[in-house]
């Protein structure tokens, strides 16, 4: 009788490199995979439209004012013409030379008139132009400080009249409540080059 034969030892062979490498590869695989597979998911979200206004970084377009209504939807974000010169354009203000019925019938007081600039006898010239309207000069002279532009300042109670005097003399640019050291009382022009003869 025959023994049966001695069973072979099983083989333990370790695994080819490729297999190995990607038993070991696949767990970080797989978490970078759930990390891109969540920044697409929000990036998805964030592109979409909200009904409370645009995502962070988008700009919407504002109506130039309340009173406009909103303008439909368009594929190009340009602006109107309307809303590009709208936006850009500064607020227009009065001039404060308007013609009021107070700056009509205001009198015509005594000015005091000094020249601002180098232009020799200006003061007495632009005297000679007030007087010829009805103005009447209390004085003329000179004033050593710097003005910027012709202007006539008054003492209390007397800003109709000056508003008059600018309104009958358009080179006449502000009219200015009187600053301490200026020379003269009650309506002071201090006339600068800026006076067309």
């Amino acid at each position: 009788m025959t023994s049966p034969p001695p069973p072979r030892p099983s083989s333990h062979r370790a695994g080819s490199p490729a297999s190995q490498l990607i038993r070991k590869a696949t767990p970080p695989l797989a978490a970078v995979t759930a990390v891109v597979a969540v920044v697409l998911l929000l990036l998805v979200l964030n592109s979409r439209p909200s009904a409370s206004g645009p995502g962070p970084g988008a700009v919407a377009e504002q109506p130039a004012s309340s009173s406009t209504k909103p303008a439909a939807a368009t594929t190009s974000s340009a602006p109107t013409p309307a809303q590009s010169s709208t936006a850009a354009a500064p607020p227009v203000s009065e001039p404060p030379a308007t013609q009021t019925p107070a700056t009509v019938e205001a009198a015509k007081l005594p000015v005091t008139v000094l020249n601002n600039s180098r232009r020799q006898h200006l003061a007495a010239h632009v005297a000679g132009e007030l007087s010829a309207k009805g103005w009447p000069i209390r004085k003329t002279g000179n004033f050593t400080g710097r003005i910027r532009a012709t202007t006539v300042y008054y003492a209390p109670g007397q800003r109709a009249a000056a508003e008059r005097l600018m309104h009958e003399f358009g080179q006449i640019r502000r009219v200015e409540p009187r600053f301490r050291g200026l020379p003269g009382s009650g309506l002071t022009l201090v006339v600068t080059r800026d006076w067309s003869t």
